[in-house]
């Protein structure tokens, strides 16, 4: 079989729900990747794909960072995530005040206790809907609460996250480049809406939150020193809690399957806990809940002889690198005991996830008071359900039988 005969299209079910025998594919036989159903070049490799997340001149953001919606102008809107150097740089350093370390252990036992509320409400149950019922409401919750949301509006973020993302099958995510606030201060998204009122409250009441930091922060453009707009602030806000609801979700549902698969790991877990916080690494390198970063290529670059034109849109697998065995010994086996030097589930360089901490307090909480609760259960895997998208890979229901 030939290198052409391969095929890779992202929006497939069923590639989606098991891609690694065509990753596998792809680094063995074709490194450098091209589908013209799509447009795109796609990079497998370990050594590759971190090469891309690395070079921001040449692999650039500002173009839009889903296959769908890059194109040759930038993309327009003032997302950090859609944005590069030096711009990217400056409204960072305002947000990853909020994400420092040890901000992030201080949240830890606030996370234990609310993981603790949510899995009261399956106590007793033989049977629930591990994501409908825990880890689906455990990330937007806690992201809300550090943003400084009013409690209540985590289900409701979770389901427009789920929903803005999610692609039919046969189709690909239709955004609109349409402005996050209209001409008259609307907010084109409802879950949004709320934020004027309370950006106004934390002008003359600040608090310990992001919203306070955010409203009362000052940049340097031009040389002239300004606020944050409106739609700046929204878009903060929209990056922090759609990014912080499906990535964890994703990673907490896959913790869920891959631990039902795997009984003997999970069986260290409950006897030695402290291999919780590796375990959570290892998952990440094992089902990276958000496989493919996509970027525009500013100059033609070569990688394994061939060359990937100026302007090309490219998907960065790095899914597919953290199953390198080029790099990693056994890619296929899931070890909690596995010594990782460095996984790509967080990207890396200028774009390393900022929720990178709060994500890992997050899991490593989660997965421990599940244990805790549930040493065994049981997934009917034929009832899972996915979240399909050309970013974020998950479960959007995993049926767990515990006793």
């Amino acid at each position: 079989m030939t290198a052409t005969e391969i095929s890779y299209d992202p929006y497939d079910y069923a590639i989606d729900a098991d891609p690694y025998p065509v990753w596998t594919r792809l680094r063995d036989e074709a490194p450098v990747y091209y589908n013209a159903q799509h447009d795109f070049y796609a990079l497998s490799r370990y050594d590759d794909v971190l090469q891309g997340l690395l070079d921001t001149d040449t692999f650039r953001s500002g173009h839009g960072i889903l296959l769908e919606i890059i194109t040759d102008e930038p993309y327009g809107i003032p997302m950090m995530i859609m944005m590069d150097p030096p711009e990217h740089t400056q409204l960072r350093k305002l947000v990853s005040r909020a994400f420092t370390n040890r901000r992030m252990a201080d949240l830890e036992e606030s996370v234990r206790r609310l993981a603790n509320d949510l899995l009261d409400s399956a106590e007793g149950d033989d049977e629930f809907d591990y994501i409908e019922r825990f880890a689906g409401l455990l990330p937007p919750t806690v992201i809300l609460k550090l943003l400084g949301y009013p409690d209540g509006h985590a289900a409701e973020f979770r389901a427009a996250a789920d929903a803005s993302l999610h692609i039919e099958e046969g189709e690909t995510l239709d955004l609109e480049r349409k402005p996050l606030v209209g001409e008259n201060g609307e907010i084109s998204i409802d879950a949004f809406a709320i934020l004027p009122e309370l950006m106004e409250q934390r002008r003359r009441d600040p608090q310990d939150d992001l919203i306070t930091a955010l409203v009362h922060a000052e940049i340097e453009e031009d040389g002239v020193t300004r606020t944050l707009t409106l739609e700046e602030i929204v878009a903060f806000a929209q990056l922090l809690s759609s990014a912080g609801t499906e990535t964890v979700a994703r990673l907490l549902g896959f913790a869920a399957v891959t631990l039902h698969r795997w009984p003997d790991q999970r069986r260290l877990l409950v006897d030695q806990p402290g291999l919780v916080p590796n375990a959570i690494e290892e998952l990440l390198r094992f089902e990276a809940p958000s496989p493919i970063q996509s970027r525009w290529v500013s100059r033609d670059v070569e990688f394994h002889g061939v060359t990937i034109p100026r302007g090309s849109k490219l998907a960065l697998l790095n899914g597919s690198g953290d199953r390198d065995e080029r790099h990693f010994a056994d890619p296929d086996v899931f070890d909690v005991r596995r010594e990782i030097d460095r996984h790509l589930a967080f990207g890396y360089g200028t774009h390393f996830c900022i929720g990178a901490a709060l994500a890992r307090i997050e899991g490593k909480v989660a997965l421990e008071e599940t244990l805790r609760r549930f040493p065994t259960w049981d997934v009917d895997e034929s009832r899972l359900e996915w979240v399909h998208t050309s970013t974020v890979r998950g479960y959007s229901s995993v049926p767990m039988r515990v006793r």
